[in-house]
């Protein structure tokens, strides 16, 4: 029997009762001992009724049915005697009894006011919490209205005639005025089996407590000299440290690397004389010696955000590990990223006199590479101020500086301080039918560089935007709704410049989207701004719901064209020298592709498609379609497909209930192209109204293939986050927290 306690042991909490991060189960089971009762209005009286009474000096008894209903309490028994002097009452036979918070139920009772507090005593009694799902039974029960002793008694959570789970122990006290609970020589029964015991319990009655989480289990493959599975086993406790800060400790024992112990610290910074409100995480995991690699390994993640004043807000990351296979090895999750960023931004912003000022600096980790080729610019800091004055009839002029020092991990890559100058001047005409927007954007750019010449760049743009907005009322499918038609038309100006000479640190090729090709930029960023003599054609058609506003149908499609068949590539150049020596412009097309987008919402069902058509060779260059039917979260499924230039992908998510009780979940990213399965998560789970038991397994490129294992007591013990957090970023609108199964 001692064998077993231990081995039980390992597979649930040890003693704590937490209601922390996890699942959150709703029993939907209003169960009560018996018909809870409307207590007396009457603060002084009595009512009483009975079938046969009788009175003698002070003293009454009475018999068959017997009630007593007061301002205070309900009770009732086959026979009761009041002595009025002494303010007590004894009850006996089926002995029921309720209060505003209690109900309890018994062979005998005995109730007795000393000043505004009733004390009572039952003996053999089961209980229920009104305002609580808690519930058992003991031999003797006492209460004075804030304090409940309990002897040879029981506790659990599970609604009233299930024992799936139930803590046992020789006294029980429950205290609301201390929010504890506490517990003497205690045997947890999970199923009718003992799987923990100890001499001393305590826990907190509302909110969260210190105290063990329940374990995580999980399995995993090793790349290396440790091929094959290994097992992981997380322990954590929780400390509930104040109402605005706690720590989780958790020791991560991985079969192959060793013992990680990891602390998570956080705390609420609320408004004071030298802060305002404000959040502050620290996260920390170690392992002394790794048993394949014999290194120190380690992960170090801190958040710090906050407001220094109303205007003026703080926020700091920073996310380190001891070595770039830390995640493939360790963690064993992030395996798919190729960096951990760090920053700190100070920013500053006046509504009023509409002034943004913001001081910005990154740095970044290369993960799960090894080529600081494969790295990114940093800004190493960047500096912005915007300015922005609006007069009459619509008139605006916003005035902004960006000065930013790139840095890079490659030292053959350009590097250097950029500082960009702009000055942006327009009005807004406006009416119920029609908007016109003209602006004018004039800018200047400045390379000091470190080890390249020195560049400069001056160039304007001109912009008219118009709207026409037009409605009508129609009937679909016995619904009412309204019908908007906006056809847009925009033209776009900027003169040419070759840029071939500056530097590109973050500019990329734009898509052509509904509202990219309205912009009449080609690039991402300021390193590139393409030239532009562009007339751009627009509709958008919404399908609104008179009675609830939603939007059932939205429609668009735009198309760019080009006055001029010249243009500039993303290197900066105009022009290019053919093999023969010759110098060529660079040409592009008359017209854009034809970007068009349909999002469509019918009840239960969603579909999403957007693409953009090459009217040259009648061919779809990309397309993004989804369709979706998504009931609850337990029960959607929706499939996903993505061609980008004959890049294919595939993606699948859902859940399913098999009963009311059990549930799968599955989430799968393929790529089509190269038949390679980028990502795969499926599971099982159960979950009755007082307990779940979930398992889930995760694969994600060559070293991410892990098995994990959650058991939730409601009310004794959850596990800790990571899983749950992982399941609803991989299966997209599946909800593990639950307050309805």
């Amino acid at each position: 029997m001692q064998k077993q306690l231990v081995l039980y042991s390992l597979f649930t909490l040890l003693s704590s009762t937490i209601n922390a991060e996890g699942l959150v189960l709703n029993c939907q089971n209003n169960a009560l001992l018996f018909p809870k009762q409307t207590l007396s209005d009457k603060t002084k009286d009595l009512d009483v009724q009975a079938d046969y009474s009788e009175a003698f000096k002070g003293h009454y008894l009475l018999k068959g049915n017997v009630s007593l209903n007061s301002s205070a309490y309900f009770l009732s028994a086959d026979e009761i005697s009041i002595n009025k002097s002494s303010k007590a009452s004894n009850a006996t036979g089926h002995v029921k009894f309720q209060d505003n918070t209690l109900m309890l139920t018994g062979d005998k009772a005995v109730i007795k006011k000393q000043g505004e507090v009733t004390h009572t005593t039952l003996n053999q009694v089961k209980f229920h919490y009104l305002n609580s799902r808690v519930n058992g039974h003991a031999q003797v029960v006492t209460n004075d209205g804030t304090k409940q002793v309990f002897s040879s008694g029981s506790y659990s959570l599970c609604p009233l005639g299930n024992s799936d789970w139930q803590m046992k122990a020789d006294k029980i006290t429950l205290d609301s005025s201390t929010n504890m609970g506490v517990a003497e020589e205690v045997t947890i029964e999970f199923l009718g089996m003992p799987i923990f015991y100890s001499s001393h319990h305590e826990w907190v009655l509302e909110g969260r407590g210190s105290g063990f989480l329940a374990p995580a289990f999980g399995s995993y493959n090793e790349s290396g000299s440790s091929k094959g599975n290994n097992y992981q086993v997380r322990i954590p406790y929780y400390f509930n440290i104040a109402p605005d800060r706690d720590f989780l400790l958790t020791l991560n024992q991985l079969s192959s690397r060793g013992s990680v112990l990891e602390g998570k610290y956080r705390q609420l910074i609320t408004n004071n004389n030298y802060l305002g409100d404000g959040r502050f995480e620290i996260e920390g995991h170690y392992l002394n010696k790794d048993k394949i690699t014999n290194n120190r390994r380690w992960l170090l993640n801190s958040k710090l955000k906050v407001s220094l004043n109303a205007k003026t807000d703080l926020n700091i990351v920073t996310n380190r590990v001891s070595d770039s296979d830390y995640f493939k090895e360790i963690a064993h999750s992030n395996t798919s990223d190729s960096e951990l960023q760090s920053h700190v931004n100070l920013s500053y912003k006046n509504q009023k006199q509409n002034l943004t000022m913001s001081l910005f600096t990154e740095s970044e980790q290369l993960i799960n590479i090894d080529n600081d080729s494969n790295a990114s610019h940093m800004r190493a800091p960047e500096l912005s101020i915007s300015k922005g004055y609006k007069g009459l009839g619509g008139r605006h002029v916003n005035l902004s500086l960006v000065s930013t020092k790139f840095a890079h991990k490659d030292s053959n890559k350009k590097t250097g301080v950029r500082t960009y100058a702009q000055a942006k001047f327009s009005r807004s005409i406006r009416s119920d039918n029609y908007s016109l927007t003209p602006s004018l954007n004039l800018s200047t750019t400045d390379y000091t560089m470190d080890n390249s010449a020195n560049q400069k760049r001056n160039i304007a743009s001109f912009n008219l935007d118009s709207k026409l907005f037009l409605e009508r009322k129609i009937s679909l499918f016995d619904t009412n709704l309204t019908q908007t038609l906006t056809p847009r038309l925009a033209y776009n100006y900027t003169p040419k410049k070759n840029q071939s000479a500056l530097p590109n640190f973050d500019s990329n090729d734009k898509n052509d989207s509904y509202e990219g090709l309205f912009s009449g930029q080609k690039f991402t960023g300021i390193d590139r701004i393409a030239s532009a003599n562009d007339l751009t054609f627009g509709l958008e058609s919404d399908f609104i719901d008179d009675e609830t506003g939603d939007t059932y149908l939205n429609l668009k499609i735009a198309q760019a064209y080009r006055f001029d068949d010249t243009g500039m590539n993303s290197n900066g150049d105009t022009t290019l020298v053919s093999s023969n020596g010759d110098t060529i412009l660079v040409s592009q097309r008359k017209y854009s592709d034809v970007a068009a987008s349909v999002n469509l919402t019918m009840r239960d069902f969603a579909f999403n498609n957007s693409l953009q058509y090459d009217p040259k060779t009648n061919k779809i260059n990309k397309r993004s379609s989804s369709i979706s039917y998504i009931l609850n979260p337990r029960k959607f499924l929706t499939l996903a497909h993505h061609d980008d230039d004959g890049k294919k992908s595939a993606e699948l998510y859902g859940a399913y209930p098999l009963t009311k009780k059990i549930h799968i979940f599955a989430g799968i990213n393929r790529s089509i192209s190269d038949s390679i399965t980028n990502k795969e998560t499926t599971g099982i789970a159960y979950e009755s109204c007082c307990w779940a038991l979930r398992l889930a397994h995760f694969k994600s490129g060559n070293y991410d293939d892990v098995i994990k294992l959650e058991l939730v007591l409601k009310g004794l013990a959850s596990t800790s986050s990571d899983l749950y957090k992982r399941l609803e970023e991989d299966v997209p609108n599946y909800l593990a927290n639950l307050d309805d199964s």
